[in-house]
Formats: structure tokens, sequence, C-alpha cells
């Protein structure tokens, strides 16, 4: 009966341990000389939007946070108004466990935070990126005087590309020597843009399975990128036009067919309107179509822009992209950007530069 028991006991003790999850509180304790009763507030990043989160009071001196987060997030903690020119305003990540800091002065952006892995890690690379980017902020007004001449153009812009590679360096030596860390994900995150496909799987397969399953997004990045290589078959895109009407790229099957991801709000977006238009004209009697996506978030700007400004765009197929799904199909990352799809519905590229474009389109298009 004894060993019954204890074999009981020990079945019970693995049970316990197979059915326990990793914790998901947090806990921020903080220290500051703000006077009581003014107001701490917290806020996380959410789509790249600061969201509000929490407030609290300081009392005695201090003020604690509490909630529960499965995964490190990007926040702000802060007091005041949140503004680009209030310098009570720390950056910081929150995951679970139980974090310290210490808000004090008038400039929090260096606030002393203990406690946490992953904001120590964070704090060493924005340092290198603090003191690369205070050398660039100089070059700046360099490049401004310099507009006329091209030769100290050139060189201000190899000044600027070594210093932005001190920055790239360290981040992939990161990610290369930190496979293991939950903070990996956000920094891959910053660079993925300079990364070849192979390369970014290659980073992305060197993660831990604890990193890889927590590292979403990259997931879904690649797989959209993959999606979209060419002569793959090109992921649908629909949505409803400024008319209200449904529009699909499948519809458009049979024609090449120009996409171009834009908004009211991107200035580069604005600017390339005039070529994509000339593009229209040039090709608007043959076997050729434009369909254009809209990122907007104010639907009603996008159509009046639309109806009103006389860019072209009232001649087109326009999808209105709510909620992002097909820019996220596309593994959209800046705009413009513009793809060439085939008469079979299949991906031609990607092309950024309008020469380029151009020599690809007067290929297919006859």
């Amino acid at each position: 009966m004894k060993k019954l028991s204890i074999l009981g006991l020990g079945m019970l003790v693995v049970m316990s341990a197979c059915n326990s999850k990793p914790s998901t509180e947090y806990t921020i304790n903080g220290t500051t000389d703000l006077p009581d009763g003014e107001w701490v507030r917290l806020h996380f990043m959410v789509d790249r939007d600061s969201v509000f989160k929490d407030s609290v009071a300081v009392v005695n001196g201090a003020f604690t946070f509490t909630g529960n987060i499965e995964l490190p997030k990007q926040c702000t903690i802060y007091s005041g108004e949140p503004s680009y020119t209030n310098k009570k305003m720390r950056q910081m990540i929150i995951e679970p466990g139980t974090i310290t800091i210490a808000l004090n002065g008038d400039d929090y952006s260096k606030a002393e935070i203990s406690g946490s892995e992953i904001n120590a890690q964070n704090d060493s690379l924005s340092s290198i990126q603090e003191a690369v980017y205070a050398q660039i902020m100089p070059l700046r007004q360099e490049f401004m005087a310099a507009q006329n001449d091209s030769v100290k153009m050139d060189s201000l812009q190899t000044v600027y590309d070594g210093l932005i590679s001190q920055v790239k360096d360290a981040q992939m030596n990161f990610l290369k020597t930190h496979p293991a860390s939950l903070y990996s994900p956000m920094v891959l995150q910053q660079v993925k843009n300079d990364l070849s496909l192979e390369e970014l799987k290659e980073i992305y397969n060197s993660f831990t399975p604890e990193v890889q399953a927590a590292d979403e997004a990259t997931a879904k990045y690649i797989a959209a990128l993959e999606a979209i290589q060419p002569g793959a078959q090109a992921p649908e895109i629909s949505g409803k036009d400024q008319n209200g009407n449904d529009v699909k790229l499948s519809d458009l099957k049979g024609k090449v067919v120009l996409i171009d991801f834009w908004a009211t709000w991107c200035g580069p977006c604005r600017a390339s309107l005039p070529h994509v238009k000339s593009i229209y004209d040039t090709y608007k009697d043959k076997n050729f179509a434009i369909l254009a996506v809209s990122l907007d978030r104010d639907q009603d700007a996008w159509k009046e822009f639309i109806n009103t400004q006389n860019s072209g765009l009232e001649l087109y197929s326009n999808v209105f992209d709510e909620g992002g799904k097909n820019s996220d199909n596309y593994a959209i990352q800046y705009i413009p950007s513009k793809f060439i799809v085939d008469a079979e519905g299949k991906m031609v590229g990607r092309f950024d530069g309008e020469e380029e474009l151009d020599a690809k389109l007067a290929e297919l298009v006859k």
C-alpha cells in the first residue's frame, strides 16, 4: 500500500507539471519623485499604434501596475501628456514577471529598469542605435547644404550608409547569438525588410521552438512572401470599391494587371499617381487593367479623393482594404508597392522602380 501511495503521489506531481502553464501575470513596481496623487500611465503598442492600457495614482512615492500578458509587448510608461515633446516617458517591454522601474527627474528616457532580461537586451541595442543616430542628425543639415554638390552628396551618403550598417550589424549579431530570446522576434521585425526571403527563413528557423511559436507575425510574413513569388498564383484581392460594388482580382483574369497598394495620406503614393495614369493611357485599349488597393483608414476621405482629384483612380478598379487582409496577403511593409500579375493570374513580381515597371509592362502587354 505504501508503494501505491508513493506511486500515486508521483503521478499527481507529474500530472500537475504537465498541466501547469507559464504564468501570464506581470507586475510593474515603480518608485518616483512625483507628488502623491499624480498619475502614471501605461500605453501598449498595438499594430504600431499607442493604445491606452492603464493608469495609477502615486501613493507615498510609489505605484504599481498589474495585469496579464502572454508574450512580451512594447509599451510606454509616462506622466503628463503623451506627446513627442514630453520627456517624462520611458519606452520599455512588458513581460510576465515582476519588473521594477524608477521614474525620477524631468527625463525618464533612461529610467532604471531591473528584473527583466528582455529590457536589458532592448536597452543594450537601443544604446547603439542612439549613438549612431546622434551622428546622423548633423548629417541632415550637411545634406541640405550640399544639394548642388553631387560629389559632397555622394561622400555624405557613404558616411550615412556606414553608420546605418553599424545598427544593422548589431541587430543581426543579436539575432544570430540569441535564438532563445523572446526579444529576437522584435528585432527581426526591425530588419526583415532588408533581408531576402531565404535570409529571413534562415534566421526564423534558427529560433528555438518556443520563440518560433511566439513569433506568429514572422511565420505569416514568410508565408505571404512565398505566396507572391514570381510564377505563383496571385493571392486573391477582394473588397468594395468607392461605389460599394464588389471587386475581385480574379474577375480580371485574362488581363495583365498592375496592382498598386497606396493611400491618400502617403506623399510618395500621390506623387506616383501621374505615372500610373500615363501607364493607363498607354494600355487602356489593350489587354490590361489597374487594381488600386487603398490602405486608408478613413473610407470617406478615400472616396472623396477618388471622386474629386481627377487622378486617374476613378478610371481603375479600386478596393478599400478594410482590415488589412489584402495588404497582409501581399506582405506589404511600405507603400506605394506595385505588383504585376499576368493574364493567367500568376505573379510576375514587385516593381519599385518606374523604369523597371515600364519595361516589364511593355514586354507583357501586347
